[in-house]
């Protein structure tokens, strides 16, 4: 009933035993499928490519995303600890005797030029962050005197909130840089839709490492639970893709109108009558 699955489903029933650390670490632990394991990636790796764009992303658009997340966790960390720093300088101004109203009316002013919007555009697109980091780059330009200010607040360890500011920049180059990558390859791959000779070699390639995996579990010794676990989903999804099938299938013709390969598949074909082949008798005795 493997043959019954459709492209999403593949994805989703191999995607645990690749991406889940836990179902891959249970698939490696089970000496009779861990060889398997390479294969497995490549399959996966193949029936994504060729899955439908809107139905999943390719490994490279992942990676790509992966990378984006990331570079986008610490942007949004070094924009904070720069509002912060800035927040925390003019609270000591304040707290001074008597309060340096002027030093705190400049960090108002700094952190207007560096924050119009407050830390809302930690919540834009990764596009638009970028797009603010240029921003702030050529502020640091046409203002140097900010630059001053920020070079005067003290930051971790010998670094002030200048190099902080810096390495935030740099957070926004790269998000601009992958941005840039995505939209390129996601034109790639809208351009160049998989053949259905491409998607046939996929999904051969599943199918056989699958049966090979189903049929490994057979003959392992692992407690049944861990095989379940690793064979249950897919027996599972491929046995209600069978019922599908059966169910989508029109009516059959009548018995006299079948074709010779329908009656050569049929099991009922032959009159009941018909005497046994001679291999036939062959496989009886030995049989018996």
């Amino acid at each position: 009933m493997l043959k019954h699955l459709n492209l999403d489903e593949m994805v989703a029933l191999l995607s645990p035993w690749v991406e889940d650390p836990k179902q891959r670490k249970l698939f490696l632990s089970i000496p009779e499928i861990a060889p398997l394991h390479p294969r497995v990636v490549e399959a996966h790796e193949a029936v994504i490519a060729v899955q439908p764009s809107s139905g999943g992303a390719s490994s490279e658009m992942r990676a790509l995303i992966a990378r984006s997340n990331e570079v986008d966790r610490c942007h949004d960390h070094l924009a904070r600890a720069v509002s912060y720093g800035v927040d925390a300088r003019r609270e000591l101004c304040l707290a001074e005797e008597p309060a340096d109203t002027t030093g705190a009316a400049r960090c108002d002013l700094v952190q207007k030029k560096l924050f119009p919007s407050g830390l809302s555009i930690l919540n834009a697109s990764p596009l638009a962050e970028a797009g603010n980091t240029t921003r702030i780059a050529r502020l640091l330009e046409e203002e140097p005197e900010i630059a001053g200010f920020l070079k005067s607040i003290p930051a971790r360890g010998k670094a002030s909130l200048l190099d902080v500011v810096k390495r935030w920049l740099t957070k926004g180059r790269e998000l601009q840089a992958i941005e840039r990558a995505r939209t390129e390859l996601e034109a790639t791959e809208t351009t160049a839709p998989a053949s259905k000779t491409t998607i046939q070699s996929a999904r051969s390639q599943w199918f056989k490492v699958v049966s090979l995996v189903l049929s490994n579990l057979e003959m392992s010794r692992a407690p049944a639970r861990d095989i379940e676990i690793i064979r249950g989903p897919v027996l599972r999804a491929s046995g209600r893709a069978g019922k599908r099938y059966v169910s989508s299938k029109p009516e059959e013709a009548p018995a006299e109108e079948d074709t010779p390969e329908e009656e050569a598949d049929s099991p009922a074909s032959g009159s009941d009558e018909a005497e046994p082949s001679e291999d036939e008798g062959d496989d009886e005795d030995e049989v018996s």
